[in-house]
């Protein structure tokens, strides 16, 4: 299954494209315009303008939660599922914002802003691996290494390409890190970056998302998939 976030609402193919099925607030999207998407079984979280809007019958109803039920923000921009865990990138727009996470499935909700360490309350990405959660936010990548109790954020002067983070994916030990400036890679958990630009083969500076399979690295630039 292909699943598309689009400014009219969710597209979900389940023959590689040929044709697709549409979801709206008529099915109990939040918002039309979806930001982000993570699929999981046949469980669908969709990063809405109106909140994170959840499905788990392959999208036929979708249950919608925001700050009335305690989310950070309403406009949520990004979404990582992993079992009973979810994770909510939120925009502090009419509220606090920051990353708010539901460790039973949406029940009840936490939410991690500057006071509990975070970069910026702005959230733009967000992905987990075990007890690691790497939120990519405005002002740098800020990185909890025990669920979310504390936290270090990785700016420009830790070597990261800009402080200005768009998504972040993790294989293995490799931090890679969307930013405005270029793809930053970690190794090391984040003390170290090396990073990839348009003079090293980049569309453009500016990476909104990053994804990483075995040897192969795409970039989603300005100026194209690099």
């Amino acid at each position: 299954s292909i699943y598309a976030a689009i400014n009219g609402g969710l597209s979900i193919s389940s023959n590689n494209g040929t044709n697709w099925t549409n979801y709206t607030t008529a099915n109990g999207l939040g918002n039309n315009s979806v930001y982000g998407v993570y699929a999981g079984g046949s469980s669908i979280y969709a990063a809405t303008g109106g909140g994170l809007s959840i499905s788990t019958n392959n999208g036929s109803n979708f249950t919608n939660y925001t700050t009335t039920n305690d989310l950070g923000g309403n406009i949520v921009v990004g979404v990582y599922a992993s079992g009973s865990s979810i994770y909510a990138a939120t925009r502090p727009v009419g509220s606090a914002g920051g990353l708010s996470i539901s460790t039973n499935n949406g029940s009840n909700w936490t939410t991690y802003t500057t006071s509990n360490g975070l970069g910026s309350n702005s959230v733009a990405g967000v992905y987990a691996s075990g007890s690691n959660i790497y939120a990519a936010t405005s002002n740098g990548l800020s990185v909890s290494t025990d669920n979310g109790s504390n936290w270090s954020n990785y700016t420009t002067s830790n070597g990261l390409a800009d402080n200005d983070v768009y998504n972040v994916y993790v294989l293995g030990s490799n931090i890679y890190a969307a930013t405005d400036g270029g793809l930053s890679i970690s190794s090391n958990g984040g003390t170290a970056w090396t990073n990839y630009t348009t003079s090293d083969g980049l569309g453009a500076d500016s990476v909104s998302d990053v994804y990483v399979s075995g040897s192969s690295t795409y970039a989603a630039t300005g100026g194209g998939l690099s």
